[in-house]
């Protein structure tokens, strides 16, 4: 046993064991001049694996159900400014979208009043809420790619002229939900529009400003058919994607890049021109020097593969040979250089035979125009000119399609959407007043969509 403990003259314990000579020292809990400090109250904490927890600490296992996941990612997405706002223009643009649906689906035709050839063997009916917020957008080319979702491709039938991947997409989510293609149709278009506008928010941000960004997101939301974007199209896809390669493009994460770009073209036919701004891109940022091209680069020269290995299949397995007449006969468009398009276009204003469509072509007239116009001012203010290179191929691409019976450019104004750099540059500097007008147009141009009538 050892000695008893001495005092110091600093208070201290001195303890020392005379068999072994080993001694220490203590301070005591409190000084004897001086009351005990009560401990401070503290907040629980969680159990803290590998360590011991303070004392007086409560301890607590962390909450792992699914309402605390939830809204642990809720919150983080909110903290991002181009998610937050995002969103909050989708909500708002859906449930208009769906008040109006909803409002004219009793009103509007279930079965297309210029045939029932329309529907291509999809059933137009929907049951409960579904004939409201679904029906009345079950319209034109969204039965053909239900129709493929649920029955795959045939030679001669047409449905070759769809690129596989969003039918793919729509066809494995069908069957997850028990069939229900056209529920299976909206969520996938409507996730990826929502995608749309985080990233031309994220895009408009680094070339531009916050301000340009929140507006640019708005002329997107309000252009006349914007409400393709929340349909059973390809629109919203095929602008995700393409935005996302940009975006990442940008960050220099080329292989996925490449990848992004592969889906484009298997979404819609005109994706093959992506690799041509990217590749451009890609060399700016290498310095135009050839010897530092990498893997990743060859890949991305690759990625316009995946409409290759589609054609392969619709030309060496389903010999599918007539492709061009697909397009005469059943959409009623052909291919032609594109300034013929434009031209013959332009002097078709001047015919009174072809005065039926004036509307229609009016609007694709004016839109092509301001379109062209913008791209004019992005160049001459010097902006990146990989966009640049991106908007007037996608615009020579839209405008070899010319329509045969009335309607000069084809589906012109629905196209028109995927060329993203024109919002950008809306954004920083648009006028204001074209957001109302827009929103009163695309209102229109939906009630036509929506009782069968052509809208793009």
């Amino acid at each position: 046993m050892g000695d008893p403990p001495q005092v110091t003259q600093d208070g201290d314990l001195n303890f020392q064991d005379s068999t072994t000579g080993y001694s220490y020292t203590s301070k005591p809990l409190y000084s004897s001049n001086a009351a005990p400090s009560r401990p401070k109250a503290q907040s629980p904490v969680a159990l803290s694996y590998g360590g011991a927890a303070d004392a007086g600490d409560v301890l607590t296992l962390p909450d792992w159900s699914w309402q605390a996941w939830a809204s642990a990612l809720w919150y983080r997405m909110m903290s991002d400014p181009a998610i937050a706002f995002a969103l909050s223009i989708f909500m708002t643009h859906r449930l208009l979208l769906f008040a109006l649906g909803a409002c004219l689906a009793p009103l509007a035709p279930i079965e297309p009043p210029l045939g029932l050839s329309l529907l291509r063997d999809v059933d137009p009916h929907q049951w409960g809420f579904g004939f409201f917020l679904l029906g009345p957008w079950q319209r034109w080319d969204t039965n053909w790619y239900l129709h493929i979702s649920m029955f795959g491709y045939s030679a001669g039938d047409g449905s070759t002229n769809f690129p596989p991947l969003y039918p793919l997409m729509v066809g494995l989510l069908g069957r997850v939900l028990l069939e229900q293609y056209m529920l299976a149709a909206m969520l996938i278009s409507n996730l990826a529009y929502i995608f749309v506008l985080v990233y031309l928010y994220r895009l408009s941000v680094r070339l531009f400003n916050v301000e340009a960004a929140r507006r640019s997101v708005l002329f997107m939301a309000t252009f006349p058919t914007a409400f393709f974007l929340a349909s059973g199209y390809t629109e919203s896809l095929y602008l995700a994607l393409v935005l996302a390669a940009f975006y990442y493009a940008e960050e220099r994460r080329w292989w996925l890049v490449a990848i992004l770009s592969a889906l484009a073209s298997f979404t819609r036919l005109q994706g093959f021109v992506l690799v041509i701004p990217l590749g451009y891109l890609y060399m700016q940022q290498l310095g135009w020097n050839w010897r530092k091209i990498g893997r990743d680069g060859i890949l991305l020269a690759l990625s316009p593969g995946s409409l290759g290995l589609y054609l392969v299949y619709v030309y060496g397995i389903l010999r599918d040979y007539n492709f061009n007449d697909h397009l005469q006969e059943i959409w009623h468009i052909r291919f032609v250089m594109p300034w013929t398009a434009f031209f013959s276009g332009l002097f078709g204003f001047f015919d009174y035979n072809q005065s039926r469509n004036l509307a229609y072509n009016a609007l694709d007239f004016i839109l092509l125009i301001v379109f062209i116009a913008m791209c004019i001012v992005w160049f001459q203010k010097k902006l990146p000119v990989a966009y640049l290179i991106y908007s007037v191929l996608s615009l020579a691409v839209f405008l070899t399609r010319q329509g045969v019976e009335g309607f000069f450019w084809m589906s012109m104004n629905r196209y028109l959407l995927s060329i993203f750099p024109v919002f950008m540059l809306a954004g920083q500097i648009g006028p204001r007043f074209l957001i109302k007008f827009g929103s009163a147009v695309q209102a229109v141009w939906a009630v036509l969509f929506i009782f069968w009538m052509w809208a793009g």
